[in-house]
């Protein structure tokens, strides 16, 4: 009996150690690096995935132009039925004939004696009903006067307009996750360093109560005390909740689950660089895709320039036809050779066109595209101010940055031993609750803004070196 008990109450219990196992596995928690986070967003942007997909879709007009240099061929066919034909007679004497639709026509001897005197003399022609056709059609171009090859060349450029455009989607979707990345490390550590300092109001808290039992100190202070206190731990509050929102707005940049459990494995690294702006400005200029780009989409617009100049050329083209055609009076004689012989033609033509007048429209399509090439040259010169005022906003930003870092430094260290002093003095009751709380909130603030400083500096790294698309050492 107890051995049935137990193996009934086994089997449950081996399943619920099962089931338990694969639900924590199942909630593992994933911890990503920046490298890592990086890898996974480009994985998952939107933004990156419409870039690629304009990438091919580049890549395939390419093979679209280079189709245009070679020949075309085609297989044509045809049935047609005449619905009223005409019979026609001439002498026998000057032989066969044709119909007047160009098919060979069916031929029968009136022979009747007696009735017309010139029989055996006259044949009819009857022009066939049915006529099928079946043939081969190449088509070459020889000379279009450019039009091909600059179309081709111009398919290509697009293709590396389409590259850099996605090389700098990549660029952004790094710089968004990098900054969102130290946004959680930042929201982190001043969750931790407000938890210090509720964890120092709460001794201080500690202290004022020890002094009012020991009759140094009033009720008053520990009030104060402990008002601190709560005040510390509403912003406690606050700054765990703004951890959690940078987390969901981290996962929501990389492309993953907001109910995903991750943990971030990195840290605010001070990396002491000695810039120039002049270099930097000249990586810029020779680096930004985005100038690139519009560098690549002006060499376009010149291709079509010169597209627009040839819509008024002379063009020449090679074609080559070959036939069969065959008169049977029904589908299924249209095989059968004994009844139905199958003729054969073939030809070749130099097709030469020269435009003479179209109304002065190529005209007006070059002036249009050359003021689209000024157009771009216009944007270029805008775009190349814009990414000088980035480069000098950027590297403001780092020099301030470095700047307020050192002097936070400082300050920090300052404060941690005006503080060490103030607890000690405060136990001997040399100082008010009111100064020992002036040092505490000097402290965590000093720390507050020692993080968000080198948070700074780190993010001004980063922009710089998406100003000037290049790694900065």
């Amino acid at each position: 009996m107890v051995a049935k008990i137990i193996k009934r109450l086994w089997l449950p219990a081996i399943l619920m150690v099962f089931l338990s196992v694969v639900g924590s596995a199942s909630s593992q928690q994933t911890t990503l690096t920046l490298e890592d986070s990086i890898s996974t967003a480009m994985k998952n942007s939107l933004s990156v995935k419409s870039a690629e997909e304009k990438v091919k879709s580049a890549e395939q007009k390419v093979n679209e132009a280079r189709s245009a240099m070679m020949p075309s061929a085609s297989i044509t066919g045809s049935y047609t039925y005449l619905g009223k034909t005409d019979t026609s007679s001439f002498s026998s004497l000057l032989g066969g004939g044709t119909g007047s639709s160009g098919a060979p026509a069916k031929i029968s001897e009136d022979s009747t004696p007696g009735i017309n005197p010139f029989a055996g003399l006259l044949s009819s022609i009857t022009i066939p009903k049915d006529n099928y056709n079946v043939g081969l059609a190449i088509q070459q171009p020889l000379w279009t006067w450019g039009k091909i090859t600059n179309a081709y060349k111009q398919s290509k450029l697009a293709l590396d307009a389409e590259k850099q455009a996605f090389e700098n989607v990549k660029q952004q979707v790094t710089f968004d996750t990098t900054k969102a990345f130290y946004s959680v490390l930042l929201t982190d550590q001043l969750a931790r360093v407000t938890e210090m300092a509720v964890d120092q109001v709460q001794a201080h808290v500690k202290i004022a109560q020890d002094l009012v039992n020991a009759g140094m100190a009033t009720d008053f202070d520990l009030l104060r005390a402990k008002v601190q206190w709560a005040n510390i731990k509403s912003q406690l509050i606050k700054m765990q909740n703004m951890s959690k929102l940078a987390k969901d707005g981290f996962k929501n940049t990389i492309g993953i689950s907001l109910d995903a459990d991750i943990n971030l494995k990195g840290e605010f690294i001070y990396k002491p660089l000695e810039l120039n702006l002049d270099n930097l400005l000249k990586s810029a200029m020779s680096n930004r895709p985005e100038l690139k780009q519009l560098e690549i989409q002006e060499k376009v617009g010149e291709k079509i320039v010169s597209l627009a100049k040839a819509g008024n050329k002379p063009n020449l083209a090679f074609i080559y036809n070959y036939a069969y055609k065959s008169n049977a009076d029904g589908l299924g004689d249209v095989f059968s050779q004994d009844k139905y012989k199958w003729n054969n033609s073939w030809n070749m033509t130099f097709a030469l066109r020269f435009p003479l007048f179209d109304g002065f429209a190529t005209k007006a399509r070059v002036k249009q595209a050359k003021s689209a090439v000024n157009q771009i040259k216009i944007g270029k010169e805008q775009l190349t101010n814009g990414i000088t005022l980035d480069v000098r906003y950027s590297f403001m930003s780092f020099q301030e940055a470095k700047e307020l870092l050192k002097v936070q430094e400082e300050t920090v260290q300052q404060a941690q031993e005006s503080l060490r002093i103030a607890n000690l003095r405060y136990k001997n009751g040399m100082i008010t609750s009111v100064e020992l709380m002036d040092a505490e909130l000097a402290f965590t603030q000093s720390q507050t803004n020692f993080s968000n400083a080198l948070n700074d500096y780190v993010i001004a790294i980063a922009k710089l070196e998406k100003a000037t698309a290049s790694k900065l050492n």
